[in-house]
């Protein structure tokens, strides 16, 4: 899980690398012919806004539109009491209350762009339905068109600020991975000393998957309980910082 508190750090993510960012995306739009382009954001799949707006959602889900002019606006399924943190660590034009993301959007696209204009959507196919739904029963359904492939394609290659984060939580995991717990003889021993170094380096969310004992199985697993470590084990580490996600595995022998 996220740690408790995600800030941003404008040296570190500056708003002019994040306003490129949109520059590129409305540049994309205006010679696709693109009225607006939508992007969800969750717990889980945070990448795509959190890449144009520096947003990162700790729970619930939002739903950011950008327009071929002017600053993204987000679309929050969260209460007015987290909107002053969101503008604190986010670069947006608004954040405006949405409980039900899908009748939101389709009201906003029929607000401020003209019927029949074609909406681009990042990841169309895995909206959650209850986002989905009401935008595709709608005069807009016909108009959507998944632009995934595209967005990736502007994503590359990697710009400063990104590749400087990503040598940050690279750092992180290599350190995380020399923690070693006192005498360590089982799993849980183990992943915790890589946690708790982790997380007070500054890591906002981690996930390992390990092998106890070489010897008995070789596969990479996420486990459920603990487990003797045996003289040769193995673990993956993936680690995010300020969005940057990497992933290191390391073979331990005592």
């Amino acid at each position: 899980m996220r740690r408790g508190l995600i800030s941003w750090s404008q040296e570190e993510m500056p708003i002019a690398t994040l306003e490129a960012r949109v520059a590129r995306l409305q540049e994309m739009m205006r010679k696709d012919q693109l009225a607006a382009v939508l992007l969800h954001t969750s717990f889980a799949h945070p990448s795509a806004v959190q890449w144009l707006t520096h947003f990162t959602p700790y729970w619930s889900e939002a739903l950011l539109v950008v327009l071929p002019q002017g600053q993204p606006v987000l679309l929050a399924a969260l209460t007015q009491r987290v909107h002053p943190w969101i503008r604190e660590v986010a670069h947006l034009g608004d954040v405006l209350t949405a409980p039900h993301l899908g009748n939101a959007a389709v009201s906003y696209l029929t607000e401020h762009i003209a019927a029949g204009a074609r909406v681009g959507v990042v990841g169309l196919g895995e909206l959650p339905w209850a986002t989905a739904q009401p935008l595709l029963s709608s005069a807009w359904g016909p108009q959507l068109s998944d632009i995934s492939g595209p967005f990736a394609k502007l994503r590359q290659p990697a710009d400063a600020a990104e590749l400087t984060l990503a040598v940050r939580a690279q750092n992180m995991a290599l350190s995380a991975l020399q923690a070693r717990a006192t005498q360590s003889l089982h799993s849980s021993e183990w992943a915790g000393a890589i946690e708790a170094k982790a997380r007070l380096d500054g890591a906002e969310e981690l996930l390992q998957r390990m092998a106890p004992d070489l010897a008995q199985n070789a596969c990479l697993q996420r486990l459920e309980g603990d487990f003797a470590l045996g003289s040769q084990r193995a673990i993956e580490l993936s680690l995010a910082y300020k969005g940057a996600w990497v992933r290191v595995t390391q073979m331990d022998c005592v």
